[in-house]
């Protein structure tokens, strides 16, 4: 009896308990129950998931110390997807306990006036910031307007307006973020004011109990420190550094950890350091080194530091810096600091070798090298040593990220010099080599032995060079050490393959993903080069493997033969020729343009350079120097009396009238080859025999003389009839498009063809030419080029470079799976080929695109095109008609 009354107690007991426990009593027991639970099984654990996600994403994140650090630091598309699950854990703790614990429930909002459970409202705003820093803006949105519809006299309607501030600062609506911020600057005014008039309280007065929802709710000191450091946000978002200077230094006062404020401090020191006031970056980059900062946060502000000190212990500083081993990974850094220090002091030729030292040890900072490359090819720009500016520039462009300032224009200043470094060195290289060859024997064989020597010399010196680099990495790291916890198959952690491979950069630097990727003895794609100075920056040309360079093989490479000494110097004449050119057109060096085209005329070798020339120099010296200037021209109209140069020089507008006489050829061949393709044969064959006989000089001569062996074979059936026309063709204008076609007709007249081939004597192409033609531009996309974010990037770039052009933009499916971009519409064919040409020079905004094939095409022959399905087709007529 006495179990049965226990066990009834205690069943009465659980009942009550439960009862007492129900979300719709607002008892005290209810209250203590469910606010516990909503505060530990909801925020509390939610929170903490946040907390630890976000600090190993702040501990593994790579920063770029070289711009303005972000206030807050927060994950990108890329990097939040590893923080999914933390985060959605957290909102699913925080749901459930909204739909658990609410008091009263939320089965029916509409008639919910109140909460008595005071850990509800925190809950909301957790979801709200887990929804922020999952990327979720509109859901984060969604979580904060509730807060502040229904918690409107609680301390989390001031948080959710905070965290809808930063949403709108993120999203760049800065104008209603400064709105919320203002307000919440005027919520902290009025409560100041609230307590500076509050009358004093009297002993004999009764308290009035003010009813619920009639208090006002103070502001949190929790979030003040969060507040300063968003007003700094949204003023560096409009560039008022100023102002963001004045809120992080405020931000400071409400910082209760030294790991908060180290981040402040660092961002303070960049912004007092653009504003020129080194003193006050330096005093905040010291409190950086003296609270509890990363090591590379530390590590750049002792940098920042010792070069912002201006006194005599800086340069000795950043050299301790330099021994310190810690520092290996940092030492590019260091080196161009010192390089800088050197150049204010006047000491160029130190400075550069700084330089140099730093783009050696920098291994995995792609910013810090392309810096380093950038300045040494800008100094050699400065100076018109025009060709190692381009291997500097061209060293930078290989190096630096799209992202990298001024990307778009050190990649253009190395293609533009480009073709002035092939002209030089194929200049050095001909004369050295012709050098060599004129040698005797005996000579020339312990010369190419020493040039083997000294190449295998430098190798080795380099070789050893990055050996010591990598012993100087490696000596305060464990490179077997365990990279944190997770999946115990290496391929399976994508922390542990991340960290793998910043261990490989540190070793090896940035190397292609091929095959004998550390072999130092593969062959190397580049120009042969024998030349007098092999140093450091001409290894690469070496082409051949070290360990079989010969004096044989190296003997073969020289023009000792007549046949090769002549295809050398032709060689020669050309690259001084094209470098005379550059020089000339592209840097306006008319001095060093003057001394290559004499050059060329100095060698007194006929060639097809020396009239182009000569011609070259009587228009660079007819104003400096006329009476040198007449020389040239003489020169011309003696040799070369009936060239066009000499028309010229008899008669300005030579040119001029010519290229009107060719344009109206043009159209001539034009209506000749529009009755071709009609059918009317016999008028084709009198007009293009009347242009053979009587018109010698016109450009569309040998076309014409194919269009009559044309029209000729649609008539004759005899076709020896055509050979002595088409024998013309190759004779006078041999290896031309139109000799080509011709012999390839000749060869199946004289030898017959397949009786399963029909011989064709019209057109090979399908397509159809049209002069009146509008056209479309067609872009064949490469497989991992999606359509969508193609057309994105081409729409991009006609906003900029073809606004005014009303261009459309679409994407078609070109066979199974070829997917291409078609733009339109061109009136004229001279429309279409400018903007090709616009497309092909510019990386802004097409990148990879830029690179794509790209045609021009009239709207029949791209119906024949998606018929025929035979792109190699239309690209040989492409060539050949455009």
């Amino acid at each position: 009896m006495t179990n049965f009354l226990k066990k009834a107690s205690l069943l009465f007991f659980l009942v009550a308990l439960l009862y007492a426990c129900s979300t719709e009593k607002n008892t005290l027991l209810s209250r203590s129950y469910h606010g516990m639970t909503a505060h530990y099984n909801g925020y509390f654990n939610a929170n903490e998931l946040l907390r630890t996600s976000m600090n190993s994403f702040s501990a593994s994140a790579d920063e770029d110390f070289y711009e303005l650090l972000p206030v807050e630091l927060i994950p990108n598309e890329e990097q939040v997807i590893g923080m999914y699950p933390a985060i959605d854990t957290a909102i699913v703790k925080c749901t459930k306990v909204i739909t658990d614990h609410s008091m009263p429930s939320n089965d029916k909002p509409s008639k919910k006036k109140y909460e008595h459970n005071r850990w509800i409202d925190e809950n909301w705003t957790t979801i709200g910031v887990a929804s922020y820093y999952r990327r979720d803006y509109e859901g984060a949105m969604k979580s904060f307007e509730f807060v502040k519809k229904f918690y409107k006299n609680d301390p989390s309607l001031y948080v959710g307006a905070l965290w809808m501030a930063k949403i709108d600062i993120t999203r760049g609506d800065l104008t209603e973020a400064q709105f919320k911020l203002d307000n919440l600057d005027k919520a902290i005014q009025e409560e100041k004011e609230r307590k500076e008039n509050k009358p004093k309280k009297s002993k004999y007065k009764k308290k009035k109990k003010k009813k619920k929802g009639d208090e006002i709710a103070k502001f949190p000191k929790k979030i003040k420190f969060d507040f300063e450091k968003t007003k700094a946000r949204l003023a560096i978002a409009k560039q008022d550094y100023p102002k963001a200077i004045e809120y992080l230094e405020n931000s400071l006062e409400y910082g209760k950890t030294s790991a908060e404020k180290t981040r402040v401090h660092f961002i303070l020191g960049q912004l007092y350091e653009e504003q020129g006031q080194n003193e006050n970056a330096v005093k905040h980059y010291s409190k950086v080194l003296k609270g509890n900062a990363p090591f590379q946060m530390s590590f750049n502000a002792r940098l920042k530091k010792a070069f912002l000190g201006n006194d005599d212990k800086t340069e000795k500083a950043l050299k301790k810096m330099l021994r310190d081993a810690k520092n290996a990974e940092y030492k590019d850094q260091i080196y161009y600091a010192l390089a800088n220090i050197e150049f204010s002091k006047g000491n160029e030729p130190k400075g550069i070798e700084y330089l140099h030292e730093c783009t050696f040890y920098s291994v995995n900072n792609s910013r810090q090298k392309g810096m380093a490359y950038e300045d040494l090819g800008d100094l050699s720009f400065s100076k018109r040593n025009y060709v190692p500016a381009q291997k500097y520039y061209d060293s930078c462009a290989q190096v630096i990220n799209d992202d990298y300032p001024n990307a778009e224009a050190i990649r253009n200043k190395a293609d533009d010099l480009a073709s002035l470094v092939i002209a030089v060195e194929m200049v050095n290289y001909e004369d050295s080599v012709q050098l060599i060859a004129l040698m005797d024997e005996g000579s020339r064989d312990k010369y190419l032995k020493s040039v083997i020597k000294q190449i295998k010399e430098e190798d080795q010196r380099k070789k050893q060079r990055d050996a010591e680099r990598l012993r100087e990495l490696q000596q305060n790291e464990n490179l077997f050490a365990s990279t944190g916890t997770g999946s115990k198959w290496y391929w399976n952690n994508a922390k542990t393959k991340a960290a793998g491979n910043e261990e490989f950069k540190k070793m090896w630097g940035e190397r292609p993903d091929e095959d004998n990727w550390r072999r130092s003895e593969k062959t190397i794609a580049s120009a042969d080069v024998v030349n007098e100075d092999i140093g450091e920056e001409n290894q690469d040309t070496i082409v051949e493997v070290l360990d079989t360079l010969t004096v044989e093989y190296m003997t073969g490479k020289l023009p000792i033969s007549d046949s090769a000494l002549a295809l050398s110097n032709q060689r020669l004449l050309e690259a001084h020729y094209n470098a005379g050119i550059i020089y000339k057109e592209q840097l306006s060096e008319d001095e060093i343009a003057e001394t290559e085209f004499k050059a060329v005329l100095e060698k007194d070798i006929e060639n097809e350079h020396n009239l182009l020339s000569a011609f070259q120099l009587v228009k660079l010296l007819e104003k400096s120097t006329p009476t040198e200037a007449k020389k040239y021209k003489d020169y011309i109209l003696n040799n070369y009396p009936n060239s066009d140069y000499a028309n010229y020089l008899r008669d300005p507008n030579y040119f001029i009238k010519k290229k009107e006489r060719d344009k109206l050829a043009e159209q001539e061949y034009v209506k000749v080859l529009d009755r071709y393709n009609r059918g009317i044969y016999y008028p084709v064959i009198s007009k293009a025999t009347q242009v053979i006989d009587n018109d010698p000089d016109n450009v569309f001569r040998a076309k014409f003389m194919l269009l009559k062996a044309l029209a000729m074979g649609q008539l004759k059936e005899d076709k020896d009839l055509l050979i002595p026309v088409l024998e013309q063709v190759t004779e006078e204008y041999p290896g031309s498009n139109e000799a080509l076609k011709a012999q390839e007709m000749l060869d199946i007249i004289k030898n017959g063809y397949s009786k399963n081939i029909a011989a064709d004597f019209g057109s090979k192409y399908p397509f159809i030419f049209n002069e009146r033609a509008k056209y479309k531009v067609i872009i064949f996309l490469e497989p991992k080029q999606k359509s969508n974010l193609s057309k994105s990037r081409i729409i991009d770039f006609h906003r900029e470079y073809f606004s005014r052009d009303k261009l459309k933009v679409s994407s078609k499916i070109y066979g199974k799976d070829q997917s291409v971009v078609m733009i339109s519409e061109f009136e004229k064919e001279s429309d279409a080929s400018e903007y090709i040409r616009v497309y092909k020079k510019t990386r802004k905004y097409l990148l990879d695109l830029q690179h794509n094939k790209i045609f021009m095409i009239s709207k029949d022959n791209l119906k024949i095109l998606f018929q025929k399905q035979n792109l190699n087709l239309y690209e040989e007529y492409y060539e050949e008609y455009y």
